[in-house]
């Protein structure tokens, strides 16, 4: 057959026809619709099934006679260049829509393209070319069907497997939570396609050797060759684990998590030398104690203990499960993947709920089939409000207009919507639901996502929960949080998420590690693809801040347009603090004055306290405490701190400050006596008095001193207002309270 004749073939046109026609809708969507790991993806899935149907329909026909090895060679070669073609077609077509779109990722969505699809392409050409030569026609399907295999294996791996990313050499790589932006190409991602190369290189010599033998021609070099093919595919399956393309659970409790500790409900492994190896029984008793709250509340009993894995950092998690700054549960198999940069671990009970919660999910894979039930009982269960209560939330979104419908989020739809509305809006929906009618009904309908338990529509009580809202107290000053919190787009509708989250992270680093240079390059890149994230440009603001150009600091700190008003006292803040640095000590102390009182969050809300009374006080305190602010280092902070102490004994703020420092380093030893003496000495503002007895309660329980945690909680009770603080110190003191009533017992939990 003519190359000609194969190029204009039915199966050759109807495959380009497809093909065309695929990459054209695509460009339609969000996300998928530019040259990108989506597109790439996506392109190398419907590129396998076409081009195992090209190439074993073309070697297969009726036309084919003369299977000599130089007429073989040269029908493969033909086509391999139809495949091409193939692939030319979507990468022109995704070209053009990320040209037209100005995407900003057309590079690295190319290497993609060449990393995946073509990868792909080449696999399946070698896999079709080799089913079409021995089975004829019926080639075709047996063809057809080792891809859908394949492709569907990755699915059984993904179900029993302990890491949520996958590679496969049909859509190349699953790269694991969404929430996750960026999608690095990285040394495993080109190992593991190198890999599938060399099975499309293997599939072809075997053809070769196979023609060969039947000709009685083998070639000594394409023996050697095979050898040495499947050699290297021996190698790279050997070491799957140190190159990182999977991992087993035994690989990483032996090698990486190698210590562990058995509780009551609870098996958990961590890294020995690590933070979390020295507080380990407190992380287990945070564990237990947040089991006995979700038994009670989500009412189950399960004998199987929970697998949770501490990881000593987001590298390593992200390495491993596949989840970096995204915290997952399986509660296929009873496990979660934590990080503890806190205790009490601020979203363990969230993922508890997800393991536990599997007792009345579906048969096979334990969820519900309503992604935003899933994500809406762990709201609801957790209750944890970030200053207030989901309920306060979703009745100010409400009131803003900016709260989808419950029909639009509570399927596939919620991750379409900004992750913090749809999360927020389907735990209040949730909880209303569970304090309306109980949790057995709750658990029906997660189990089947048919709302009909209730005896009603889903608009129905869609309806009565709006309702219910207007029932629940606001602050004024919420609506000014909301508009700053709910406004981030969702990946699908934000502008170059995985350039700019891929930009960020590389900045953030680069920050962490002091070099401001680079930091700012890096913010710098990201604003020009994004101009109006407030986030980036404070985050270089503050790059040239700690930097010492105060006056670049300022400047870009004004220069910005913010989206509400939480974000333009944000940058208020900056270049109050650039003034003071720079010596306008009157300038800096209008800025801080006009800002109290002013919508921001409550860590900016204490900064300010401190800093206006620092500069009241004037002489070493001022001076101390902007030498404080003006550095990032921890060792200088302590040491101006320490000189401030010396000099001024009675200034509360500087031992809350030296407190928090060794709170923050899991310091409670040392934290507890600073704090307690900021206490006594009294803080110039109830916001830090309230914080500083939240820190001091956690460091005295953490030290085992319950009584003393509990009189602390209770004492802020006493003077907190805010509703969801109030659940946190209760939480504490109910926390407390059954700790000191089952402190004998406590070894015996901790096996």
């Amino acid at each position: 057959m003519k190359f000609e004749k194969m190029l204009f073939s039915k199966s050759v046109l109807f495959s380009f026809t497809v093909v065309f026609i695929a990459s054209i809708i695509l460009t339609f969507f969000p996300l998928i619709g530019t040259l990108g790991f989506e597109f790439s993806a996506l392109s190398a899935v419907l590129l396998s099934f076409l081009s195992v149907f090209v190439s074993s329909s073309l070697i297969s026909s009726p036309q084919f006679k003369d299977r000599t090895t130089k007429d073989l060679s040269d029908t493969i070669g033909s086509i391999l260049v139809i495949n091409f073609l193939l692939l030319l077609i979507a990468f022109v077509i995704g070209l053009a829509s990320s040209t037209i779109k100005e995407d900003c990722f057309i590079k690295g969505g190319s290497i993609f393209f060449l990393l995946i699809p073509v990868v792909s392409v080449l696999f399946s050409a070698a896999l079709g070319m080799l089913a079409g030569y021995f089975f004829g026609r019926i080639g075709i399907f047996i063809g057809l069907l080792l891809v859908l295999f394949i492709a569907l294996y990755a699915l059984w791996q993904l179900y029993y497997g302990v890491s949520i990313f996958i590679y496969n050499p049909i859509f190349g790589f699953f790269p694991g939570p969404l929430y996750d932006q960026e999608i690095p190409i990285t040394l495993t991602l080109i190992i593991s396609r190198i890999n599938i190369v060399l099975w499309g290189i293997l599939l072809l010599l075997v053809l070769r050797i196979a023609s060969g033998f039947g000709h009685n021609m083998i070639k000594v070099w394409d023996a050697l060759l095979f050898i040495i093919v499947a050699v290297s595919i021996i190698v790279i399956s050997v070491n799957k684990p140190e190159i990182g393309i999977s991992y087993t659970r035994d690989y990483i409790t032996e090698n990486i998590l190698s210590e562990s500790i058995e509780t009551d409900n609870f098996i958990i492994h961590f890294a020995p030398g690590t933070p979390e190896a020295k507080d380990i029984e407190l992380i287990a008793m945070d564990h237990e104690w947040r089991y006995m709250q979700l038994e009670e509340y989500l009412d189950v009993d399960s004998s199987e203990k929970t697998t949770s894995y501490i990881y000593p950092d987001v590298e390593t998690r992200k390495k491993i499960s596949g989840a970096g700054e995204t915290t997952v549960a399986n509660p296929i198999h009873n496990e979660i993947h934590l990080i503890y940069d806190s205790f009490p671990h601020p979203i363990l009970k969230h993922e508890l709920v997800h393991v536990m919660s599997g007792e009345f999910g579906n048969n096979i894979l334990k969820l519900s089939p309503k992604i935003g039930l899933l994500e809406g009982i762990a709201v609801a269960a957790d209750w944890r409000g970030q200053r207030y209560t989901p309920h306060q939330w979703a009745k100010v979104m409400q009131e803003m207009n900016i709260a989808p419908e419950i029909n639009d989020i509570v399927g596939f739809g919620f991750w379409y919507a900004p992750s913090e509305v749809s999360y927020t809006i389907m735990g209040s929906f949730s909880r209303y639901l569970i304090d309306e009618y109980g949790i057995e009904r709750f658990k029906k309908v997660y189990k089947s996502g048919n709302f009909s338990v209730y005896n009603k529509s889903l608009d129905q009580l869609s309806q009565e929960w709006v309702e219910y809202l207007t029932s629940i107290d606001t602050p004024p000053e919420t609506k000014t949080i909301a508009e700053a919190r709910f406004s981030r787009p969702s990946i699908f509708q934000a502008t170059c998420p995985r350039k700019i989250a891929q930009l960020k992270n590389t900045a953030y680093k680069h920050f962490r590690d002091n070099n401001y240079f680079r930091a700012r390059e890096n913010f710098s890149e990201a604003l020009k693809l994004n101009g109006s994230d407030i986030n980036l440009i404070s985050w270089l603001a503050y790059s040239h801040y700690y930097d010492g150009n105060y006056e670049r600091a300022k400047e870009i700190a004004g220069s910005a347009a913010p989206n509400s008003k939480l974000e333009a006292n944000t940058l208020e803040n900056i270049k109050g603090n650039s003034e003071w640095q720079a010596g306008n000590s009157g300038e800096a102390l209008r800025i801080f004055k006009s800002l109290r009182g002013e919508q921001t969050t409550n860590n900016l809300a204490r900064e300010l306290e401190i800093k206006i009374s620092a500069i009241s006080e004037g002489s070493m305190v001022e001076e101390k405490i902007k030498e404080f602010f003006a550095t990032r280092d921890e060792v200088l902070q302590l040491g101006h701190l320490q000189d401030l102490i010396m000099e001024r004994p009675s200034y509360a703020p500087a031992y809350y400050l030296m407190g928090r420092l060794f709170f923050n380093e899991g310091e409670y030893v040392k934290a507890a006596p600073n704090l307690i003496e900021a206490n006594l000495l009294g803080l110039p503002a109830d916001s830090l008095t309230n914080e500083n007895l939240r820190i001091l309660g956690i460091s005295q329980f953490s030290q085992g001193r319950y009584g003393q945690a509990m009189v602390t909680f209770n004492y802020l009770l006493l003077l907190e207002d805010n509703e969801a603080a109030k659940a946190y110190a209760q939480d504490f003191i109910e926390r407390s309270k059954w700790m000191k009533d089952n402190e004998e017992s406590k070894l015996n939990r901790l096996k």
